[in-house]
């Protein structure tokens, strides 16, 4: 389903988050039932046993018997009910989650901090990473790798324009699978991924032949227990002392304990992967049962079935492999079956078979795992619009938006220079909405290379990079001072530029470090050195001399401004652009309001 003007979100994910509690109070509800019935049917097997026994009946064995199949029953029907109820809580916490969300609270979500980077040519000086982050507030992934494509998409512009496109329909396809969305969060919410199971196993595919996977091995590891079951058989029908059958069980774990070193080798990589691989093969199957008509969501399905199968059944391999670290089962099943050299020859045949497949498996799933965030973002958002592209100008914005802010807070603004202009001198005074914008500019952008739909009524842009220099930091690791740091970020930007780059640019107050007379200078030799290469920066400033470069180069310096005026001894902002150098100014106001000159 997709929301449109007449639907309320905060409604729609009440409406659902009630349902899916609702559902899961009745599986609790039965899972108490099953776990009283689990109770009475333990006790009764109890009772049974110890009657069978005292009074030798046959009558009370049968009873044992029932109860203990009943039992068993019970487990399994508890399991099932436990998991339905977790399923149902999750999916509410979800809706709630969305909910809050709408409201401005993110702080159940992952922040991204552990992705912030002071140095990034753009993500810590447009708030793409860390608390009330763009990655906040898109951010919906249910596995640790889906996450990690997240933030690499929102790092790095997508170069080519038709990958953006394809990525466009894949959201828009994505958008109104509301339940499929939902339930693929659900389940891959089960058994998070730790940072290494996917590299170890990644590592295992990619490893040779076992050494254990050869001819007289595999021969060994059937004649042994062949050996030993027959004489099980002949010491259950006297012919041979049991004895016989102790010494080839030994046998066969001291068989064993010849290749102990590469049986835990192997087992230690891939031990304890067999509930995230189960965790794979559901989220497989969720996309196998899904009906798809965009044609790049088509092509990352088309072998789900199969995947599933496959991903399945190496998730009960290495469930069985991982029996051994049960020591009863360890040498019941080495000392009958050679369990071991059976799990490691299975678990070879399967990589063998599947070794060039199981990467694209798993990477279907994180691609749509990543996808998902930015459906649900666009869900959340139906008055967003996908960006188009245009080669003519760097950037054409109408009812431009910031999209981390508050919609009712949020003054929309068109944008629109012309195809000539290099340069656009942003004036205005403190808290009139300047860097505001080159945020809600540099946001929108990195949205648009990753394919997501934009905060305006019309957006298009030509794809170019985006560089920013707004939160420059000093260091005193690395002891570099503010200045030094913030003509390291330009000479990034003015190489790039050298380059050949196509490029957006973003400063907020630059070189501020140094006095005013050599701010005013060098700000004017960089606009100039600007104008030489292909790109568009916008630069706010409080220098209003630098408005005066559009004289020298009418038709590639221009000046915008956001303007404030003081009325009744208060300060109003309208947060508009327009045309033109501003006018009016507030640090004498703001500083008495504050108290601190009169």
């Amino acid at each position: 389903m997709k929301p449109n003007a007449h639907i309320d979100l905060h409604t729609l994910y009440s409406t659902r988050s009630n349902a899916f509690s609702e559902k899961e109070n009745q599986f609790k509800k039965k899972a108490n039932r099953y776990a009283a019935l689990r109770l009475l049917f333990g006790i009764s097997i109890i009772v049974a046993l110890w009657m069978a026994i005292t009074y030798l009946a046959i009558s009370w064995l049968a009873v044992v018997l029932v109860s203990t199949v009943v039992y068993i029953a019970l487990v399994f029907a508890h399991a099932k009910v436990n998991k339905r109820q977790v399923k149902f809580r999750r999916l509410k916490m979800i809706n709630e989650g969305e909910k809050s969300a709408l409201s401005g609270d993110y702080t159940s979500l992952p922040s991204g901090s552990p992705y912030i980077d002071h140095n990034h040519p753009f993500t810590f000086d447009i708030d793409i990473f860390g608390d009330q982050s763009l990655f906040q507030y898109v951010n919906r992934t249910c596995t640790s790798s889906g996450e990690r494509l997240l933030a690499n998409n929102l790092k790095h512009k997508i170069v080519a324009i038709e990958k953006i496109i394809e990525r466009q329909k894949a959201i828009s396809a994505l958008t109104p699978l509301l339940d499929f969305r939902q339930q693929f969060m659900a389940i891959g919410a089960d058994n998070p991924e730790k940072p290494e199971d996917l590299s170890q196993l990644m590592a295992w595919l990619a490893s040779p032949k076992s050494t254990l996977n050869r001819p007289l091995i595999f021969f060994l590891s059937f004649l042994l227990p062949a050996i030993t079951f027959a004489l099980l058989i002949l010491a259950l029908a006297g012919l041979v002392p049991y004895v016989s059958l102790v010494l080839s069980v030994l046998i066969n774990l001291a068989f064993i304990q010849l290749f102990n070193h590469t049986i835990n080798k192997t087992h230690a990589v891939i031990s304890r992967k067999y509930n995230l691989l189960r965790k794979y093969a559901y989220l497989l199957g969720l996309l196998n049962a899904q009906t798809f008509t965009d044609p790049f969501l088509t092509s990352l399905l088309e072998k789900s079935d199969q995947a599933q199968v496959g991903v399945k059944r190496l998730s009960i391999l290495m469930s069985f492999f991982d029996q051994r670290l049960n020591d009863l089962a360890a040498v019941v099943l080495n000392g009958f079956f050679l369990s071991d050299i059976h799990c490691i020859v299975g678990l070879d045949k399967w990589k063998n078979k599947h070794r060039e497949s199981m990467p694209s498996w798993l990477d279907s799933i994180f691609i749509v795992d990543e996808l998902n965030s930015f459906a649900n973002f666009a869900f959340n958002n139906p008055s967003y619009c996908f960006p188009q592209f245009t080669s003519s100008t760097f950037i054409e914005a109408k009812g431009l938006g910031h999209p981390l802010m508050r919609k009712n807070a949020c003054v929309l603004n068109d944008f629109i220079p012309s195809d000539k202009e290099k340069v656009v001198v942003l004036t205005g005074a403190n808290m009139s909405g300047k860097s505001t914008f080159l945020r809600a500019i540099g946001i929108n952008t990195v949205l648009a290379n990753c394919g997501a739909p934009v905060y305006a009524t019309s957006l298009a842009f030509n794809n170019a990079e985006v560089y920013t220099s707004m939160r420059v930091m000093d260091s005193l690791e690395q002891n570099t001072s503010y200045f030094y740091a913030e003509l390291e970020r330009l000479s990034l930007i003015m190489n790039k530029l050298r380059s050949g780059q196509k490029m957006i640019i973003l400063l907020d107050e630059i070189l501020k470090g140094t006095n005013s007379a050599d701010k005013l200078a060098g700000s004017i030799g960089l606009i100039e050195e600007f104008l030489q290469h292909d790109c568009l920066c916008i630069i706010a400033t409080h220098d209003l001399d630098l408005g005066k470069l559009e004289r020298k180069h009418p038709s590639m310096v221009s000046n915008y401004c956001f303007e404030s005026r003081l009325e009744a001894n208060e300060l109003y902002f309208d947060y508009k652009i327009n045309r033109g150098i501003a006018k009016n100014k507030n640090a004498t106001h703001l500083m008495q309001k504050a108290g601190l000159i009169k």
